[in-house]
């Protein structure tokens, strides 16, 4: 019988989040209700960076200056598998507001009474933010020792997604889960092929892994592209392949291959 480990985090906000929404207007900066798979294997990433004695990653002097130029991934190795983190139903809210006002602090003439000129540099955003108690996530792994090796970031956070920041408040011990067939009440995103009766519809993105992607440090292996990816969330009820959290509830077989295609081998092997 297939099986694989998952382990439960528990993530605590210091405030508002924004996990930006794609596809999305420059006016409008939307927000997914939830974290999707690929924030937070890049926010695991770092701090797993800074729970290990290295100083909050950034993007490197040469992030944008062509592929080969990249100095390193900000993901998971893909021993990983980052199924999303989410709030408690109906224990969240989006909030939307105008964001007005000069982008740089060093501005003059927004204070001024009388004003000389109108070329200072305004942000005209409507900005969502997500107000919520606290996320819970799962990462799973094929072997218990690889989510063991994760214990080391709980009580460690940083800055998570768009805006905002997490701490992460506990890592529950890894549960090995099997495969199963049936009814189930789907915990997380529920992604092709299956179909829940009901649900909130999201477009999302995949990473694609390139093994022979190269990175200016000699390396190679790490994330080359997205994916659009389409998923639900709060389904009722779904039927088919299903990874046994509890009885009749469980992950959809196919969301832990989903959320990271290319040069990986498939957790599910039916995955199509």
């Amino acid at each position: 019988m297939q099986s694989i480990w998952i382990s439960e985090i528990k993530l605590q906000p210091a405030g508002a989040l924004t996990f930006r929404r794609m596809p999305s207007g420059l006016l409008h900066i939307m927000s997914y209700p939830f974290m999707p798979p690929t924030t937070m294997s890049g926010f695991l990433k770092r701090v797993l960076e800074i729970a290990s004695g290295k100083d909050w990653p950034g993007y490197g002097e040469d992030w944008y200056n062509g592929p080969e130029s990249k100095e390193f991934t900000l993901t998971l190795e893909q021993d990983y598998r980052c199924l999303g983190a989410f709030p408690d139903q109906g224990r969240w809210y989006i909030h939307k507001t105008r964001r007005h006002g000069p982008k740089h602090f060093k501005h003059t003439e927004f204070s001024k009474l009388l004003r000389s000129n109108y070329k200072e540099n305004y942000e005209l955003h409507h900005w969502d933010y997500l107000f919520c108690e606290s996320l819970t996530g799962w990462v799973a792994s094929r072997e218990k020792a690889k989510l063991d090796a994760l214990h080391i970031i709980q009580n460690y956070g940083g800055k998570a997604g768009k805006e905002g920041y997490l701490c992460i408040k506990k890592i529950q011990e890894p549960r090995q889960v099997f495969l199963n067939y049936g009814d189930f009440k789907p915990l997380g995103l529920v992604t092709l092929p299956l179909r829940p009766k009901q649900g909130c519809f999201y477009h999302l993105y995949a990473h694609h892994w390139n093994k022979n992607y190269p990175w200016s440090n000699g390396e190679k292996g790490g994330v080359d592209g997205y994916i659009q990816v389409n998923s639900w969330w709060e389904a009722d009820s779904a039927n088919g392949f299903y990874w046994q959290w509890d009885k009749g509830i469980g992950f959809a077989a196919s969301v832990v291959d989903t959320f990271l295609q290319g040069d990986v081998d498939a957790f599910w092997n039916n995955y199509l």
